[in-house]
């Protein structure tokens, strides 16, 4: 198919391109040269009787005025200076047609094959391109903190983009490295809990348990270390001092906290599967 729209695209040049070369210039007739050159003369000869013109000027004019006399007379010279070569006019035509073939088979992909626009694909193209640019930047932060060991913020947040990335165990080293150099640092603690639990696919783990006791240690009210308790609560079977627990943290924590909605969620759920009514029981 691409290859028949280029023989169209290469007639249509050639349409564009070749008449103008091969026309016929429009040419006054020989008995009017003439008669134009003999006024000439005669205007010539006029002026030197007055005196515009010195002799030698006039001479001169005459002589020119005789050549192009001489050139009109010349049926060969006419047809020379008049008629375009055909064979040139054919061959700059073909000339132009070769280097856009040129031109394409070396920055154009011919062998490529035609498919129609996909904003899916285009999508999933922007989405990789934009993932490759995180990852670039993951790469670089990585490769400060190896310049800069000590730096507990940077192994946080590098910690941080791993679990964003899927990169979890990545994660967990990163931010147990975070932990040693932050320790009192309780909600580092438990975002490093939270790291194991993501790891252990949603079960909470002992050494999970430990870090968010660890967490409360340092800060009881810290919500993210409270509401995982809450869930090993669930997970031993206690899921009425979970309740509790979380209707504890719903009732304590902002109103614009943004995992608010997550977690009343989860306790109306909660609530329901101990036979209470979920919209009484949760705040």
């Amino acid at each position: 198919m691409i290859w028949l729209f280029f023989a169209l695209l290469v007639g249509f040049a050639l349409v564009l391109t070749l008449p103008p070369l091969l026309r016929q210039p429009k040419t006054t007739g020989r008995a009017t040269d003439l008669a134009v050159y003999r006024d000439q003369l005669k205007e010539l000869d006029a002026d030197l009787e007055r005196g515009l013109i010195s002799t030698a000027e006039a001479e001169a004019a005459r002589n020119e005025i005789k050549r192009r006399i001489l050139a009109t007379s010349d049926p060969q010279a006419r047809s020379q200076a008049s008629t375009p070569s055909r064979p040139a006019a054919i061959a700059v035509g073909v000339a132009i047609v070769a280097l856009s073939l040129a031109t394409y088979f070396a920055i154009g992909s011919p062998t490529l094959p035609s498919r129609f626009y996909d904003a899916n694909a285009e999508s999933n193209a922007s989405s990789n391109q934009m993932l490759a640019e995180i990852n670039g930047m993951v790469e670089g932060l990585a490769a400060k903190l190896k310049s800069r060991p000590n730096d507990a913020k940077g192994w946080r947040m590098l910690g941080w983009s791993y679990l964003q990335l899927g990169r979890v165990k990545e994660g967990i080293d990163a931010l147990a490295r975070a932990v040693t150099l932050d320790p009192g640092n309780a909600a580092l603690r438990s975002q490093y809990g939270e790291a194991l639990v993501q790891d252990a696919e949603g079960t909470i783990t002992p050494d999970a348990l430990a870090a968010f006791e660890e967490a409360l240690k340092r800060d009881p009210k810290d919500p993210r270390a409270r509401f995982y308790k809450g869930m090993s609560l669930v997970q031993t079977g206690k899921e009425k001092e979970a309740l509790d627990l979380w209707i504890q943290i719903i009732r304590e924590a902002p109103a614009d906290a943004d995992w608010l909605p997550g977690l009343r969620a989860q306790a109306q759920d909660l609530a329901t599967k101990l036979k209470l009514d979920p919209k009484a029981a949760v705040p």
